[in-house]
């Protein structure tokens, strides 16, 4: 347990510098600002022999919101709620497919434009998952089409924005309880939509935490992450998040 303890102080302080956060005032040009978020996900089979899957999950994501001229408090707000729901098929123990949809409500300081608003994805993905000499590695590629339900203005929420996301994640075993967790994370927009997104670099994420398997049905990773949001015209922001991750994986026995 002392190793473990260990380890986590290790983490908190080495994991600024792989994210590449700054001192105080963070990365030049950005907005330096905190955040904890806690996620809880779900999976399943349809039944004990399917190779069909299913997918849920829940994301509370809090975080400060930036001081402006004659305001410089930095508030903490519940600032963005996320669920995906998705079908898969698993064609082996490496390889496996998903489809489903996404709801986001978000506001400042996640929120690109200036006013809440909510937005709907479409989403199809692709994992891989082996075991390799340095722990368990997988591999998520995942492309969304994403609108927003406003049209007001100039912005047209109609209009389909592309994304694609890319993480590699790494899970190190310590024993049969404990474990070391490392991600990244990339966001690329394959266009430009007049409601936010532009073509290029939409932000990253790195995580490094520890895992930690109750039994055969919960687990949980908690630890430091890391977001680099690129906002174009204005200052990019990078969050330092504590993140807490809650897996359920549901038994067919």
């Amino acid at each position: 347990m002392k190793k473990i303890l260990h380890i986590i102080l290790l983490s908190s302080f080495t994991a600024p510098v792989l994210a590449g956060g700054g001192g105080a005032d963070g990365i030049e040009g950005t907005e330096q600002l905190f955040g904890m978020w806690g996620n809880v996900m779900v999976n399943g089979k349809l039944s004990k022999d399917s190779p069909w899957l299913y997918y849920g999950d829940l994301s509370l994501r809090a975080a400060q919101q930036y001081g402006y001229p004659g305001n410089n408090e930095r508030n903490m707000v519940l600032a963005a709620v996320v669920t995906h729901d998705a079908v898969g098929y698993k064609f082996n123990d490496n390889h496996s497919i998903h489809v489903g949809y996404a709801f986001q409500t978000v506001k400042d300081p996640y929120a690109k434009l200036e006013f809440p608003f909510n937005e709907n994805r479409a989403w199809e993905q692709y994992t891989y998952s082996t075991p390799s000499l340095i722990g368990n590695f997988s591999s998520r590629s995942r492309l969304e089409q994403r609108t927003v339900n406003l049209s007001t203005g100039h912005y047209d929420g109609g209009e389909v924005g592309v994304r694609f996301r890319q993480q590699f994640k790494l899970s190190y075993p310590l024993d049969d309880k404990w474990s070391l967790v490392g991600s990244d994370e990339i966001f690329v927009n394959a266009n430009t939509v007049n409601w936010g997104p532009v073509s290029g670099l939409d932000q990253n994420r790195v995580f490094v935490g520890v895992g930690y398997k109750f039994d055969k049905v919960w687990r949980t990773e908690i630890g430091y992450m890391n977001q680099y949001l690129n906002r174009d015209v204005v200052y990019d922001r990078d969050f330092d998040l504590v993140s807490m991750n809650l897996y359920i994986d549901v038994p067919n026995d």
